[in-house]
C-alpha cells in the first residue's frame, strides 16, 4: 500500500539517479555499445534494459503492489491506482552515437492523472522534478515561471520524424511555417529532457506533431513543464494527455499564439 506520495517521489528520485549512473558507465565506452534494431530509427541497448530494471528493483522493494509502464518491458499491470511510467533512457541514438545528451524520465499517475515527474541528466548531473501542486525544482533549487520572450525572439524544441518514423510531410510544412517567426528551433533528440527544459528557460516551447511520440516520451516532462506554469497540451488545445497524437508545450502567454501559427502550417 501506498502511504506518502513525497516517499514515492523521493523513491522515483533515487531510482533515477541509479540508473543514471549505469548510464553514466556505458557512455565512457562512446562507439562500442552493441545494439538492437527494434524499428525504424529505433534503438535499443543493453543500457536501455539494465537502467529499466535499476528503475524498477528500485521502486519495486519500497512499492511493490505498484504497476510499471516501461518502454523496453511494457505494462506490468495491478490493483494499485499508481503507475510508474519510465523510459529509462531516452535518447538512445544519442547515447550510441556518444552524444552528450539523453535523460532518464520517469513519471508517475494515480488513476488517469500525472502526480510526479522526474527527469534526469547523468552527465550534467541535473535532475528536473516535480510533483502535482508543489512546483518543480532544478536538484534542491526551487524553479519560477520565466518571463515570456515575443515570438520572435523565442528558441523553440521539437522532434523530427527521421527515416518515416511518423508524418514527415506534416513536420516539414510546420518547421517551414515557424522557421520565418522565431530565432531557433533545435531537435537535440531527447524529448523528455526538452520539454522539461521549458522549465529552465533554455527552450521557450516545445511542440511536436510528425513526429511520433510515445506516453514513456512525454509523461515526465509534462508534470515538470505544468508544474513550472507552462501550458501544455495538443495541438487541438485537448489538456488530456491520453487523447493526443501531438504535444504543445509553452508559456501561457504564447501558447496560443504558437497554436495559431502551427495551425496556420
Amino acid at each position: 500500500m501506498l502511504d506518502s506520495s513525497n516517499d514515492l517521489l523521493e523513491t522515483v528520485k533515487q531510482a533515477a539517479y541509479e540508473a543514471g549512473a549505469l548510464l553514466r558507465e556505458g557512455y565512457s565506452l562512446k562507439g562500442r555499445i552493441a545494439f538492437e534494431q527494434k524499428g525504424a530509427s529505433d534503438f535499443v541497448s543493453y543500457y536501455d534494459t539494465a537502467a529499466e530494471n535499476i528503475i524498477i528493483d528500485c521502486i519495486n522493494s519500497a512499492f511493490p503492489d505498484i504497476a510499471f509502464l516501461g518502454e523496453e518491458s511494457g505494462l506490468t499491470p495491478t490493483d494499485s491506482d499508481y503507475t510508474v511510467i519510465i523510459d529509462p533512457l531516452d535518447g538512445t541514438s544519442n547515447f550510441l552515437h556518444g552524444v552528450p545528451h539523453f535523460s532518464v524520465s520517469i513519471a508517475v499517475t494515480k488513476g488517469d492523472e500525472l502526480i510526479i515527474g522526474v527527469v534526469y541528466h547523468p552527465l550534467l548531473d541535473e535532475m528536473l522534478w516535480a510533483s502535482l501542486g508543489t512546483g518543480v525544482f532544478l536538484n534542491d533549487t526551487p524553479l519560477t515561471t520565466t518571463e515570456p520572450r515575443p515570438l520572435n525572439e523565442m528558441l523553440i524544441s521539437t522532434c523530427l520524424p527521421y527515416h518515416a518514423k511518423g508524418d514527415c510531410s506534416t513536420a516539414l510544412n510546420q518547421l517551414a511555417g515557424l522557421m520565418p517567426q522565431v530565432a531557433g528551433i533545435r531537435s537535440p533528440g531527447s524529448a523528455a529532457l526538452e520539454i522539461a527544459y521549458t522549465s529552465l528557460g533554455r527552450f521557450d516551447a516545445f511542440w511536436s506533431q510528425g513526429a511520433k511520440l510515445d506516453f514513456w516520451d512525454i509523461a515526465a516532462g509534462i508534470v515538470i513543464a505544468r508544474e513550472a506554469g507552462y501550458t501544455v497540451t495538443d495541438l487541438t488545445g485537448e489538456p488530456n494527455p491520453a487523447q493526443w497524437n501531438s504535444l504543445l508545450a509553452a508559456h501561457p502567454e504564447r501558447h496560443g499564439q504558437l497554436l495559431a501559427c502551427l495551425a496556420s502550417c
